[in-house]
């Protein structure tokens, strides 16, 4: 089985190259004919004139009272001897010859022709090609040709009015001659142009494309090393502009993505070093001596609170990979955010007595379209962190409201203030602000991390503000429409 391949396309210097050329080699061309037939028309217009001048002598002459055949005849060949390239028939009453053009060509056979017949009644002018063996040009061995034009006036034979009839032809052969010399220079002359039009196209082109070229050979010159580096738009054709501003951003987003990772990668072997050094040393204390059974039950639960706190971040981290992948399943239920609020309100009253902090909420039924399970664990994350850094005798508030479009849920509570260039950076993962935000009971540092993601699966948005009466946790979620 033969797979068709597919052909490259063409460069955009072949392309541009090839339509400019073809365009200005096309209005070379159309000059060419323009010229050619306005020259050719010019030559007919010129013949015409001398064909109608010959024409009003030749009737001038045969309508003269008085004169006799012979002295009219005589009178035509005077007046011819100064036309070179001109031939006269003349016919009489009887339709016998009265004179014809030394030299010239033999008219006694247009005179059966329609072209003659519409010459003599309309005065037009016609063209004509002697084809017959032996009339050709001694120079390019093709048919004379002629412009012929007929006439007829009635003139004085034998003491009455009789018609006199003849027909002027004038010879165009050094007129084509010269149209054919002339269109062979004007199409070398044409070709010559389209030769060199090309190559001023390809050096155009190819300097035109200079600015593509530097851009090129910067980007490929970016690497994981120096993602830093940015383009100026400034310096570029206004044509590349958007497209270097487009590469900055991405080179942004890009390079904080490999920021993040970098980061990733150290905090996440910063959280899994301590657990996995914590089980090496109670491993290496329990086998440097003998040890009771009770001894070792101690150290093998110590050892599984470890274990689920890996556990734990592992999970948490395959549900971020999820979310990164917009994988995240969810269920689509009608739920009451107050209701499922306060169920996870159930849960963290005995922790909250415990810290001697209490929780308050406020706010109406506010209903949404969700996971309800996903969402009580954005709460938990929000309580619990909420909780975690309120001082003791403070109150944590929770607040529901609702407009046409979004539930809004603000999470506040008392404690220190988080500077404003923290506050971009708290849904980070392992994101740390200082020693006095540091976690006082263990934690996966992904918390809010997750917070974003459910959130963001369920199309709404959430941030974070912080001043010195409270930091508010601000949450928006889709109402859910009647």
């Amino acid at each position: 089985m033969s797979i068709r391949r597919r052909h490259r396309p063409f460069s955009l210097a072949l392309r541009l190259t090839f339509f400019i050329s073809l365009a200005t080699i096309f209005a070379f061309a159309v000059l060419t004919s323009i010229m050619l037939s306005s020259v050719k028309n010019h030559f007919a217009e010129m013949d015409e004139q001398d064909l109608n001048k010959v024409k009003m002598t030749l009737s001038s002459i045969l309508l003269e009272p008085g004169a006799s055949e012979a002295e009219k005849v005589e009178k035509v060949s005077v007046i011819l001897a100064s036309y070179r390239h001109i031939s006269v028939l003349m016919l009489n009453a009887d339709n016998q010859m009265l004179y014809q053009s030394p030299g010239g060509p033999d008219l006694v056979p247009l005179l059966n022709t329609p072209q003659f017949a519409e010459s003599l009644k309309t005065g037009s002018v016609f063209q004509w090609s002697d084809r017959r063996p032996g009339a050709t040009a001694q120079d390019d061995h093709r048919p004379k040709t002629y412009r012929i034009i007929a006439a007829s006036v009635s003139a004085p034979y034998h003491g009455k009015d009789a018609t006199c009839t003849f027909v002027i032809s004038f010879s165009i052969d050094f007129h084509l001659h010269y149209l054919d010399e002339l269109k062979y220079n004007l199409w070398l002359i044409a070709a010559v142009m389209g030769l060199l039009i090309i190559l001023i196209v390809v050096f155009a082109v190819h300097k035109g494309h200079a600015p593509l070229r530097t851009v090129s050979l910067k980007i490929k010159n970016i690497s994981s090393e120096n993602l830093d580096v940015r383009l100026d738009p400034r310096t570029v054709p206004v044509e590349l502009e958007q497209l270097v501003i487009s590469f900055n951003h991405m080179i942004e987003r890009i390079e904080d993505v490999f920021t993040r990772q970098s980061h990733f990668s150290a905090d996440i072997a910063h959280e899994m070093r301590t657990p996995v050094t914590n089980l090496v040393t109670q491993t290496e204390i329990v086998l440097s001596q003998p040890r009771s059974i009770k001894e070792l039950e101690d150290v093998l639960y110590s050892s599984l609170e470890e274990y689920n706190r890996m556990a734990k971040m592992v999970s948490d981290m395959l549900f971020l990979a999820q979310a990164d992948d917009h994988q995240l399943i969810l269920e689509h239920a009608r739920l009451d955010l107050r209701a499922e609020t306060l169920k996870v309100f159930d849960f963290f009253e005995a922790w909250a007595e415990e810290q001697h902090v209490s929780l308050k909420m406020s706010g109406h039924p506010c209903w949404v379209e969700g996971d309800a399970l996903m969402l009580r664990r954005v709460m938990n994350n929000l309580l619990s962190n909420a909780i975690r850094y309120t001082p003791e005798g403070e109150t944590v508030h929770v607040t529901l409201s609702e407009n046409d479009e979004w539930v809004k849920v603000v999470i506040a509570n008392p404690g220190p203030v988080i500077t404003p260039e923290h506050l971009p950076r708290l849904f980070d993962r392992f994101y740390r602000i200082d020693a006095s935000r540091q976690r006082k009971t263990a934690g996966s540092g992904i918390g809010l991390a997750i917070v974003k993601s459910i959130v963001r699966a369920h199309q709404g948005k959430i941030h974070v503000t912080s001043d010195p009466v409270s930091t508010r946790f601000t949450l928006l979620l889709p109402r859910l429409k009647s």
